[in-house]
C-alpha cells in the first residue's frame, strides 16, 4: 500500500539526500496509512467473525441451505483470511520503509534497544543502538506508544519470529501481552505473559510477565492464582523489582 508519497520520499532517501524533514513528513504519511490499515485489520476482523458465526449457521442447518450455499460461505470467509493477510503484509512493509528511510537518511541516530524492566513492566525511555532488528523493534514500540495495538502485535510478533535469540525477544513477548492488555483482551494478555515463563524464564521480563498476570487475576476475581504467582516472583525472582511489588500484593491479600 505505497502511496505516491511515500515511494518519492523513499527514492530521496535512498539517494542519502533525504533531510530530517524529509522522513520526518515519510513518518506522518505511513502513520497515516497505517492508521488507515489498522481501521482495515478491525473491518476484516469482524467480517471474518461474522463469517464464522454465518459458517456455523449454514453448517447446523445444511441438509435445507444446501450444501452449494454452504461451500459458498466457505469460499467467501476464505476471501476475506486472504485480504487480511495482505493487509497484514502491507502493515509490515510500511514499517520497514519507515525503517529504511531513517537509516539512509541518518536522522535516526541509531535505534531502540527498547525499555528496560522497570517495576511492573512499566515504560522507560529506549536507548540507542545501531542494530537492524533493533531499528524494527523500535518501530514496533512506537505504535504500541500511539495505541495502535494490533499493529504493535504483529510487528512484535515479526520480531520475534525472525530474531527468536535477540536480547530484545523477551521484551517484544511482553509488550505483545501489554497490547493486548490496554485493549482489553484480558484472556489473550494473560496467554502472552505465560509464554514469557515458557520462553525466556530467565530473563529480567519473566517477572514482570507474573506480576501483571497476577495483577489481573486479581481484577478478575481470582486470588488464589494472584497469590501462586506473587509467590512465585519472590520465591524465584528476590532481586528483581517485582519483588517488593508482590510482596506488597500479597500482604493486600492477607498471606
Amino acid at each position: 500500500m505505497r502511496g505516491p508519497a511515500v515511494v518519492v520520499l523513499l527514492s530521496v532517501a535512498a539517494a542519502g539526500c533525504a533531510s530530517k524533514s524529509d522522513v520526518e513528513t515519510l513518518q506522518t504519511t505511513v502513520q497515516a496509512d497505517l492508521e488507515e490499515i489498522r481501521v482495515g485489520q478491525a473491518q476484516l476482523l469482524d467480517q471474518i467473525r461474522g463469517g464464522l458465526d454465518s459458517l456455523d449457521a449454514a453448517g447446523m442447518r445444511r441438509e435445507t441451505t444446501g450444501r452449494g450455499e454452504f461451500e459458498r460461505r466457505v469460499a467467501n470467509l476464505e476471501a476475506l483470511m486472504d485480504e487480511l493477510l495482505e493487509i497484514t503484509g502491507q502493515n509490515n512493509q510500511l514499517l520497514n520503509d519507515l525503517y529504511e528511510a531513517r537509516v539512509a537518511s541518518g536522522s535516526s541516530g541509531g535505534g531502540f534497544t527498547g525499555p528496560t524492566s522497570d517495576p511492573g513492566g512499566s515504560m522507560s525511555t529506549p536507548t540507542l543502538s545501531s542494530d537492524v532488528p533493533s531499528q524494527l523493534y523500535g518501530l514496533a514500540l512506537e505504535q504500541y506508544n500511539l495505541g495502535n495495538y494490533e499493529t504493535a502485535r504483529g510487528a512484535l510478533r515479526n520480531f520475534i519470529s525472525e530474531n527468536p535469540s535477540h536480547e530484545l525477544a523477551p521484551d517484544a513477548q511482553f509488550y505483545i501481552g501489554r497490547a493486548h492488555e490496554e485493549a482489553g483482551e484480558i484472556g489473550e494478555a494473560l496467554a502472552e505473559y505465560q509464554r514469557i515463563s515458557e520462553m525466556y524464564p530467565d530473563s529480567n521480563r519473566a517477572p514482570a510477565g507474573l506480576y501483571r498476570r497476577g495483577l489481573l487475576e486479581v481484577e478478575r476475581g481470582n486470588t488464589e492464582i494472584a497469590r501462586r504467582y506473587f509467590t512465585q516472583i519472590e520465591a524465584g525472582y528476590p532481586n528483581s523489582p517485582e519483588a517488593p511489588l508482590a510482596r506488597q500484593e500479597l500482604q493486600k491479600l492477607g498471606s
